[in-house]
């Protein structure tokens, strides 16, 4: 099976599988389709996007990648001007090149991260990094604390001189996946070592910052004794990165996390409880002096359909949207949407790409654009006849 760089996306892009291109907007739904354009041809392409960040309702990125007929993945990067999408050239790497997250500190600053040589088994992949002066994209230097494989899976930034970049490398002949943070001061990258965590199995999926003394990174890790997964939390005070502690909710993956503030920081993903079972929506709170679960409900009925919650952003405190795919008993994804409206999660229905009623739909991440504006992108599966495989998906509202 070959080697992808960002895992959690697997259980997802697996239920991807079918057709369509244009404006639509389901009944009821405050969100509404836009034309994406994607770039692998014939016979079989496969185009994703994976990671979205903005400065304006003008100024939105999305990055993910591509994959050819040759089964070569290719780095993706598309730019929403107010008005339409278009594909902004990025370079790749030394070989198959993806990208998984982008962050946005001006029209004329942004990053985006992930991994090169993912056309080659784990132990090849290194980092990559690249960034938007304003005009093009273009590869930086960046560090790699192994040569076992190194994958970047996440990136914020609070100032153009201080960015940070998460995800994990494995080492010990194998043995041991950890945490992985970079950090640039606007001149260099640098990696950043992290105390020992519980498990010798730990996966970053996400990092959000309120400010240089303040950054949270969120994943999983798995238990060495069980083999269950539990949250992997991490939190970066100005001096050093701790790892904060495990809480009794079962089997856990932490997807994504975002604060709203120094007391107010939610972090979404899935659980399969703690006797296993289908997976489930979760929510965590971060209210400035512990983290608790708050209840989210599901699309699927339990036992018969899968929830899969794949990014969170936010409005305001009271304004907290949350993404990501709701697979039912026939294995088709369709997208799903959920609010925080200060008090409780609620269900809002969500636009699909979906022509002929049964093509698959993921979103993976989510951004606030502007007042009650926020945009949504993933993927969509087409069986497009000569050439099926998924295509670039994005959603926006300005009614959120």
């Amino acid at each position: 099976m070959r080697n992808r760089a960002i895992p959690f996306l697997a259980l997802a892009v697996a239920g991807l599988l079918a057709a369509g291109a244009a404006e639509a907007q389901a009944a009821g739904s405050i969100f509404q389709v836009v034309a994406t354009p994607n770039t692998a041809t014939a016979p079989i392409s496969n185009d994703l996007l994976t990671g979205t960040a903005s400065t304006s309702t003008k100024d939105v990125w999305a990055v993910g990648f591509a994959t050819d007929p040759g089964n070569t993945d290719h780095t993706l990067a598309e730019h929403w001007n107010g008005t339409q999408w278009s594909v902004s050239p990025t370079p790749d790497g030394t070989s198959g090149s993806q990208l998984a997250a982008v962050a946005a500190v001006s029209p004329t600053n942004a990053w985006a991260v992930g991994l090169q040589n993912s056309d080659q088994p784990i132990a090849s992949n290194t980092t990559l990094i690249e960034h938007w002066n304003g005009s093009t994209w273009s590869i930086v230097p960046s560090p790699n604390p192994d040569t076992e494989g190194d994958v970047l899976t996440g990136v914020t930034a609070t100032s153009a001189n201080d960015v940070w970049a998460a995800g994990y490398f494995t080492t010990g002949g194998g043995t041991e996946i950890l945490p992985l943070f970079e950090h640039s001061n606007g001149t260099a990258w640098s990696v950043v070592s992290v105390p020992a965590v519980d498990s010798s199995v730990s996966f970053v999926h996400s990092i959000t910052a309120v400010s240089p003394t303040n950054v949270w990174a969120v994943g999983y890790q798995i238990d060495d004794s069980s083999g269950h997964s539990d949250d992997l939390i991490l939190h970066w005070d100005g001096t050093r990165w701790t790892d904060q502690p495990i809480l009794p909710i079962g089997q856990v993956t932490l997807q994504s996390v975002h604060a709203v503030s120094a007391n107010d920081v939610w972090a979404v993903g899935t659980s399969l409880g703690a006797t296993g079972g289908d997976s489930t929506n979760l929510a965590l709170h971060w209210n400035g002096s512990a983290w608790t679960s708050v209840n989210i409900p599901n699309v699927d009925t339990p036992n018969q359909g899968i929830d899969l919650l794949e990014s969170v952003t936010a409005l305001s405190s009271t304004d907290v949207w949350a993404v990501g795919a709701a697979t039912g008993s026939a294995g088709v994804n369709q997208n799903m949407i959920e609010h925080w409206n200060g008090s409780t999660w609620s269900i809002v229905p969500a636009a699909n790409q979906d022509p002929q009623g049964d093509n698959s739909n993921t979103l993976f991440s989510v951004v606030a654009t502007g007042p009650g504006s926020l945009t949504a992108v993933g993927s969509w599966s087409s069986l497009q006849q000569g050439n099926p495989g998924s295509r670039t998906l994005a959603l926006t509202t300005t009614r959120g």
